[in-house]
This record gives C-alpha cells, structure tokens and sequence, in this order.
C-alpha cells in the first residue's frame, strides 16, 4: 500500500480526502498538520510514496518548505499542491484548493501510477514487499515492478508471469538493485496471500538453516500482523500462526550465542516487528529457564506472550515507544498515541479470538505493558504483576535498547541502564540473572 502524507488545514476537507484516497486507491495517508511535523516524518520514514499539501498553512509557506527540504535532502518523493505558490511554478504539480477528491484521487493515483478502483480496479496496483518472495519458488498471479517514467509518474513493467518459478538467488539479485517491492494488481491480493501462506506451511516441513528459519518467521508475522489489524482472522491464519509460534519455540530452544542471533535477526530481510519479538522471547527464556519453577509449559506462554504483545501496533514508531516520556516527546498523532496506550487491551482481545485461549495467556498479554488493567506503562504496583511480565518487561526492555542504533549494543553499557531504570527489588533480581546468564 503507498504511503501519503496529506496536510490540509481545512479539517472537514481532509477528512473527506483521506477517507476517499483511502476506499478508492488504496493509499495509506497519513495526517500532519504542518511542514515542521511531515519532515520529521520523512526523517523517519523516507520511503514516503506521495506528499499533499496546502500552499499555506495559516502563515507558514508549508509547500515551499518542504519543496526546499526534499531538494536539500535529495528525497525523490512527487509533491502535489493544493493551492498556488509561485516559487514552485513549474516544478510541480499544482492544484485548485478545496479541488474535489474525485479530482485529487484521480492526480494522486496517476502520479503514483495506480488507477482507481471505481474507473480501473484491474490495473489498481498494491506493493508487496520482495521479502515475501523468499518463501515462495512460483507466484499465482503476473508480478511487476514499478518505474519512474518522469519526476512525478511511474510505469508497472511485468517481470514475472503467472507460474513462472524463480530461486532465491533471482530475487537476491532484484534486492541488490535496490528493489524493495514488487507489485500485483488488488484483484489478486487475497488469491496471493493464499498461495504465500500455503508455501509457508509446506516449507516448514523441511530442514532450514535458522537464518531461514528466522526469514519465513518474520513473514508468517507480517502477514498474521495484516490480518489482526485488519480484524480478519481467517482458518489459514490460524495454522500460520501455529506453524510460526512452533517454529518460534524451536528456535529459541537450539539458539546460538547472542552476537550470531544478532547477525540474523539484524538483517533488512527481517522486520523490526519480528526482531523485536523473537530477541525478546530468547532474552526472556534465558531468564526464565534459570528459575526453579520454569518448565517447558512457560517457554509455550512466553513465546506467545511475545508473538502477541505488540501485534495490533501498526508502526515501526510506535513499537520502539517504551514509556510515557518516549511516548510525549514522538511526535505521533493523539490517535497514533491512544493506540500505544491501549495496545495491550487489543492485544489480549485478539489472543481471545484464537482457539483454545486461555484467561492466564490473555492475563499476561493484558500486563505486559507493565499496567494490570491493559492502559498506560509501567505503573507503581508492580507486585501484582505476573512472574512472566515482570520476565518480558526486562527482556523488552533489553530489545529496545540493543536494536536501537543510537543506544548502546554493547551488554555492559546496557545492564547498567537497566538498573537505573527498574530499581525494585523483583526487576534487580531478574537483571541479575540476565547478567549472570550473559557473562
């Protein structure tokens, strides 16, 4: 789905904007009010797909602004205007403000190179990212690739055909290109998905290596990820997430030394969501399995434990968000925030729709967050708190530092930032573990 940042002062017309560049083009939009809050964005996000701007936002030149920093930056994102700013005449698209969204959606597909689904649904292109393409050797459907014909149009070229097979060393070359989607048309999507997820489940039946093992994990939990956020818990879902919490639980079990992990997990073909679950599983089971009471029962439930905790969250943003104070200084959206707040209530809601859930998984996915009720972090009645969250909340803790690259990676530098941090007695006692277990 392509990204697009929208910023229109007018609250009702960018209401109606979003909505209908959302239901009829398949873009995902993204709301910021001003100039300032997109380029903090593109700082974080620069695979931006589109931006749509007013000309001005109250006094502020928003238009030129970001025109200025793209062209600084050398960001080759398309910009369209909504509105008249002379400094940019002729360099990009301009539009009438308060345009119609038939009109808006219309310019915005064509400079996207998707057309919409109430003229053109056949030729409606969606990304899919090549990582997927690892876990296949034949696509259902034709695959594209997407072009920049001009600066603001783009041009879908067939690469693979319907049936054709292909290796891992094909679409190895394609990534060292420096491709990262390929495409399909929307009428294919959920027939693609269906033959993704049975080559999953038959790959799983043979040996891999872990760092193959790690790669088809991190899809299968993409794709699950998709389909919770999108309500849609389907029968194959159900087997696919069976097949990776088990696959999960066997490789942790026969996990190597924390830096050769780290080298697997770390890799572009991995993502942040999955890196962050499975390292905060083996951190997690490396503390649990020095307890007196651990058996194999507690690796199962803190393995899902894991899966689960963050699986309604929608960004990478919102997953290295670790407290109230990450949480005010972020930048995201109140809408963005209030699901960082309440993600551990719908994350227990949706272990409640799969089968055989029980009250003491969703309890623990309930807390994790380090709140008994499911809102907010880390509260002061910590001793009500499940022996397993107070387990999480530490190897979490110890994931987000050590997959952020501007936090130390280094195991003495970060256990003193622990410390300092989750001072009572029960987290003291479980980071002593941790750095015996370490050392």
């Amino acid at each position: 789905m392509s990204q697009t940042i929208l910023i229109e002062p007018n609250k009702d017309l960018k209401k109606i904007y979003a909505l209908n560049l959302s239901s009829h083009a398949n873009i995902e939009v993204i709301e910021r009010s001003n100039a300032k809050e997109a380029i903090e964005l593109i700082q974080i996000l620069p695979n931006i797909d589109l931006i749509i701007c007013a000309d001005k936002v109250h006094e502020e030149k928003t238009a030129y602004t970001i025109y200025q920093y793209l062209q600084a930056s050398q960001y080759n994102i398309p910009l369209i205007v909504l509105g008249e700013e002379q400094k940019l005449h002729n360099k990009v698209l301009q539009l009438k403000r308060e345009i119609s969204w038939e009109l808006l959606t219309q310019h915005a597909c064509e400079t996207l190179g998707l057309a919409p689904e109430a003229t053109a649904n056949k030729n409606n292109f969606i990304p899919i990212s090549i990582n997927f393409f690892y876990s296949m050797n034949s696509t259902p459907c034709d695959i594209y690739i997407r072009i920049q014909k001009t600066s603001e149009r783009f041009q879908f070229v067939k690469r693979l055909k319907a049936s054709d097979s292909f290796n891992k060393q094909e679409i190895q070359r394609y990534a060292e290109q420096g491709l990262k989607n390929f495409y399909i048309t929307k009428d294919y999507q959920q027939y693609f998905t269906t033959h993704l997820i049975n080559s999953i489940i038959q790959s799983s039946q043979k040996n891999k290596t872990l760092g193959q093992q790690v790669l088809s994990n991190s899809n299968s939990y993409e794709i699950i990820r998709s389909y919770v956020q999108a309500l849609a818990i389907r029968p194959e879902i159900l087997e696919l997430t069976d097949v990776c919490l088990n696959s999960m639980i066997e490789s942790v079990k026969t996990v190597p030394q924390l830096s050769s992990l780290l080298q697997i997990l770390l890799s572009d073909k991995i993502s942040f969501a999955y890196q962050k679950s499975h390292l905060a599983c083996v951190i997690g089971h490396t503390i649990i399995s020095k307890q007196s009471w651990y058996e194999q029962r507690h690796l199962n439930t803190f393995t899902k434990l894991c899966f689960f905790s963050d699986i309604t969250l929608k960004s990478t943003r919102q997953l290295k968000i670790n407290s109230q104070e990450e949480l005010d200084y972020s930048g995201l959206t109140l809408a963005e925030k209030e699901e960082v707040l309440t993600h551990a209530q719908k994350a227990a809601e949706v272990v409640a729709l799969f089968p055989n859930a029980t009250e003491y998984l969703k309890t623990i996915v309930l807390q994790h967050q380090g709140s008994h009720d499911g809102h907010g972090f880390l509260k002061t009645d910590i001793e009500i708190l499940h022996p397993l969250v107070k387990v999480f909340i530490i190897a979490d803790a110890f994931t987000r530092i050590i997959l952020d690259p501007e936090l130390p990676n280094n195991k003495k530098e970060i256990l003193p930032l622990l410390y300092n941090r989750f001072d009572h007695p029960n987290f003291i006692k479980i980071i002593k573990i941790l750095e015996q277990k370490l050392n």
